[in-house]
């Protein structure tokens, strides 16, 4: 048992974040002793435990009676270690943190380290210098900027106590972000703003089309940008265009088809526009015409019906549920009526988001929303790739997405190659297979098709996360309730040594979790023991 010592805000702060490492913790009171105590720039006089991890930016007692020389900076930083073969980020931070001068920790910058170990005669003492809470709220608000969204920042923090514990002998328990028997959860998700180009007759779409279709393909292939293969695609598509407008010939933007054979039935989930010729209000309050669109899902239900009866999700592609819970209403009831639900899930097109949009979807019924990420970077917005509960809400959880189609291809954004791409998804993998949790992929309704052709770095994609058959693929909704269940697992610590672990039973059709049992050992990973909990029973170990 952790017992936390911080004051009311880290307290909350820290609710969170123990929800994403998985492991018992309390506020820290006197009249028991802890394993290890975790404090926040907060006194742990009167307090008892056999180790404590004294997180703070400013000089501690600690500092002071051990003559421990400060240097403070402020972030981004991020403090690297060199593993064989490769250096790794140890740890980013965006806020103050201290160096100790001549310390030998763990985590070291230049001639000065993050942290250091010393012994006050209450128990071993890990002294960490940085704002541990601060930074994990600053990642679940406000989030990363793009220049550090390939770094799983707040992940790092869990790995990172993770090895501190390990460090200080303490034995430990946590439930990791990984389904019994997967690595990691993968969601494949398909923001649908197109249905049909028969939709847009001499509309700005059409016209992008056809100019991208033709000349655009042809730059393309001069700068060997595309292979001539896809141009003859596109090509041959332009030159359809008056068949297909006559129905002579098929509709070559035919998102639930391509889908369903390029993904050889993996469960995946659709975002489907609300109203049509609605481009609702952006953040700054102006009308953006360019963000309506000419199809709504009611006209789509019968294929949509299809589409959830082959084990897919629908949710709702919001327009202003973002900033107006009674639309949000308006927009989920569209989609209940093809679905016979009550909730559903959201991802808000253009990906508008404000800091008071979760509690508005909250209020309007969502039951999760999957808007968290970057329409211009590849990653980890709010520094995780695991669920979690936005700040204002009670039962919504957000499912962040870390790849997007649009971000990495569009010239006015990334703008990168199908090498390059492929180079940037590979890396979210690999962090995926570190640290578990979710690769949540957004891969839009035409991207396919002509003329964008984006299926080559999708299929490789796809190869990436299922090599070693470790992936569970699933809905967006059925993560979003695996994690709900993870998080609804309780813990109690007897005080002596054991924990029991208890939960309802794991809901039909999701994977249990495994424990990892933490004792202390000198292998790296050979004192770790893993069991499988189902919530069945109660569960009680001895640590």
């Amino acid at each position: 048992m952790i017992g936390v010592v911080a004051n009311a805000e880290d307290l909350r702060v820290a609710g969170e974040f123990f929800e994403l490492f998985k492991t018992p913790w309390e506020p820290a009171v006197a009249s028991r002793k802890y394993a290890v105590i975790l404090t926040v720039g907060e006194p742990i006089d009167g307090l008892n435990a056999d180790a404590f991890l004294v997180y703070g930016s400013d000089a501690s007692e600690a500092d002071v009676h051990g003559g421990i020389a400060v240097d403070h900076i402020n972030g981004p930083v991020d403090i690297r270690g060199d593993d064989p073969g490769r250096a790794q980020t140890i740890v980013l931070i965006y806020g103050r943190m201290a160096l100790f001068r001549g310390g030998t920790g763990i985590v070291r910058r230049g001639d000065a380290a993050l942290d250091y170990r010393s012994d006050d005669g209450r128990g071993s003492m890990r002294r960490i210098g940085y704002d541990l809470f601060r930074e994990v709220a600053f990642l679940l608000t406000q989030g990363q900027p793009k220049s550090w969204a390939a770094t799983p920042a707040l992940d790092l923090h869990i790995a990172l106590l993770r090895r501190l514990l390990r460090d200080l002998e303490v034995p430990f328990l946590e439930i990791p972000p990984r389904p019994q028997g997967h690595d990691f959860v993968c969601c494949l998700t398909h923001d649908v703003d197109f249905f049909g180009i028969r939709a847009h007759t001499f509309d700005r779409t059409l016209m992008g089309f056809a100019v991208r279709a033709s000349v655009g393909t042809l730059v393309d292939v001069v700068r060997r940008r595309r292979p001539l293969g896809e141009a003859m695609r596109n090509w041959a598509a332009f030159l359809s265009l008056p068949l297909v407008f006559l129905k002579l010939k098929p509709d070559f933007w035919r998102p639930f088809e391509d889908y369903a054979t390029a993904e050889k039935g993996r469960p995946s989930t659709f975002f489907l526009i609300p109203f049509k010729a609605r481009p609702g209000l952006a953040p700054d309050g102006a009308v953006r015409t360019g963000r309506q669109v000419p199809y709504q899902m009611s006209e789509i239900s019968e294929q949509a019906s299809d589409v959830m009866a082959s084990g897919h999700e629908l949710a709702v592609h919001g327009i202003d549920a973002w900033r107006d819970a009674d639309a949000g209403r308006a927009e989920l009831t569209e989609l209940t009526a093809i679905t016979g639900g009550h909730t559903g899930g959201v991802r808000m097109h253009w990906l508008y988001f404000d800091g008071d949009s979760a509690a508005r979807l909250e209020e309007a019924g969502y039951t999760y929303d999957s808007t968290w990420g970057y329409n211009d970077a590849v990653g980890y917005r709010a520094g995780t790739s695991q669920v979690f509960r936005p700040s204002g809400t009670e039962q919504l959880l957000e499912l962040p997405m870390s790849i997007m189609d649009s971000a990495m291809f569009y010239p006015n954004r990334m703008g990168l190659t199908d090498a390059e791409a492929s180079e940037s998804c590979h890396a979210i993998a690999e962090n995926a297979r570190r640290f578990g949790g979710t690769i949540v992929v957004n891969w839009h309704d035409r991207s396919l098709a002509p003329e964008r052709l984006w299926g080559r770095c999708y299929h490789e994609l796809l190869s990436e996360i299922a090599k070693d058959d470790r992936a569970w693929f699933a809905t967006a909704g059925d993560a979003v309730d695996w994690f709900r269940w993870r998080r609804s697992i309780r813990f109690d610590d007897d005080g002596n040594g054991s924990v029991s672990v208890a939960a309802e039973a794991v809901p039909p059709g999701l994977p249990a979790v495994r424990i990892a049992v933490h004792r202390p050992g000198s292998a790296p990973d050979a004192d770790v023991d893993e069991l499988p909990f189902d919530g069945e029973k109660v569960l009680r170990l001895a640590l």
